[in-house]
């Protein structure tokens, strides 16, 4: 129910809340963790078929900026999820969540970064697609980068370590 004093942003989470509900988007499932709070949401992303993350369910949090959808929201997946595009403490580094902007820092496209057409329903579908395809532009963790690269089959054990710990959370 909206009340005059309800933001923009909190809206328009609101809204993409419903969407996703209406329609949902076999192996990912997220929402508020906490139906007063639509600022931060519980994700979780089923490991895409085909890929060593196939059957981990890896989750996450996604937290919005009170600037939604001016600015994106962040990412970060619980546990060690041992990938190119995962930080060490769990922050999800793709394109999609990138500010637009000339950033000569950055080597992704201003197409492919956020912009407040975005949804977090793009979002989440980017994330599944980087366990199939690396975002190499965007690589925060240079030895799950380098190993991939090297030894497809030692990077496969190593994440099936990871996603199994993430599993016993």
């Amino acid at each position: 129910m909206d009340t005059p004093r309800e933001s923009k942003s909190s809206k328009r989470i609101k809204a993409e809340y419903s969407e996703l509900k209406l329609r949902p988007h076999n192996g990912i499932h997220a929402g508020p963790t906490d139906e007063r709070n639509v600022y931060e949401w519980s994700v979780n992303i089923n490991g895409p078929p085909g890929t060593a993350y196939e059957g981990a369910a890896l989750p996450g949090i996604l937290t919005f900026p009170m600037e939604y959808p001016l600015l994106p929201p962040k990412v970060r997946l619980v546990g060690q999820v041992f990938h190119p595009n995962v930080a060490p403490d769990g922050t999800v580094e793709i394109p999609i969540l990138h500010v637009t902007g000339d950033d000569p820092s950055r080597h992704d496209s201003a197409q492919e970064r956020w912009s407040p057409v975005q949804s977090v329903e793009k979002i989440l579908l980017a994330i599944r697609g980087m366990f199939v395809h690396p975002f190499e532009e965007n690589i925060v963790n240079p030895q799950a980068d380098e190993l991939l690269k090297a030894d497809k089959d030692k990077f496969e054990e190593t994440v099936k370590r990871s996603v199994s710990m993430v599993a016993a959370l």
